[in-house]
């Protein structure tokens, strides 16, 4: 029901373009994690953590929030594209707001339907371990995204998610949570599948989120297949 909140901000004169003190920097962090193409909106009294949501979703029958955005604020929202909100403060701590916002990204790449259903949970482990180890790359260093704020954002989200408990750091440490076990899938099969940054990130221009989604799942499921396989043949003695 975000996006209700969202609209009731928009008509109370209570939503405008990011323009809070670190929108800057958040902008720098988004672009160098998410190949989407993003706008970001502040609306006061929103919540401390922010909120993603796609451009298409109808917030009212027949009319997308993007177009309601446009028409409201005469604002900019490419089709296609992920709408991020926030509250009209600087964050706390932006590293950790960054983790928040990939997380639900992730999410909203699972929901696009494209997925196979047996494999999404797998498929949603495998990315969100990616952004876990590139947390620490160096080209985030630069940005001064700190690892551990990220990844608290991050793992919060996804834990959320598969209700786990909601200080679950060690979600990407271990073992990943049970319900993976059911494809029989183990951590170091999982970590050999979870894509680079550079991998995340290697496109020409920002993508629409189907786009992305659809590159996404020819990079992540083959591996996923491969290791779901082997697992298989290893069950039944066949090397």
């Amino acid at each position: 029901m975000q996006e209700k909140t969202l609209i009731h901000g928009i008509w109370k004169g209570a939503c405008c373009a990011d323009r809070a003190d670190d929108s800057n920097k958040l902008k720098l962090l988004i672009q160098a994690l998410v190949p989407v193409q993003t706008s970001i909106f502040q609306v006061q009294g929103w919540s401390a953590d922010p909120s993603v949501m796609p451009d298409d979703i109808e917030c009212i029958p027949g009319i997308s929030l993007g177009d309601v955005l446009a028409e409201e604020l005469d604002a900019h929202v490419p089709y296609g594209s992920l709408v991020i909100v926030r509250n009209e403060n600087a964050f706390a701590n932006i590293s950790h707001a960054a983790g928040t916002i990939v997380g639900e990204v992730l999410l909203h790449v699972i929901g696009r339907g494209m997925f196979p259903l047996v494999d999404e949970d797998s498929v949603l482990y495998a990315l969100g371990l990616a952004y876990y180890k590139a947390a620490q790359s160096d080209a985030m260093a630069q940005l001064g995204l700190e690892p551990a704020a990220f990844r608290a954002g991050l793992s919060a989200v996804l834990a959320q998610y598969w209700a786990q408990p909601a200080d679950a750091d060690c979600l990407f440490l271990d073992t990943p949570p049970a319900i993976l076990s059911v494809h029989r899938l183990e951590h170091d099969g999982v970590n050999a599948v979870a894509p680079s940054l550079a991998a995340l990130m290697n496109f020409d221009s920002k993508l629409m989120l189907n786009q992305w989604t659809l590159r996404l799942k020819s990079l992540v499921c083959d591996g996923l297949a491969y290791v779901s396989m082997s697992a298989v043949r290893g069950n039944v003695g066949i090397s």
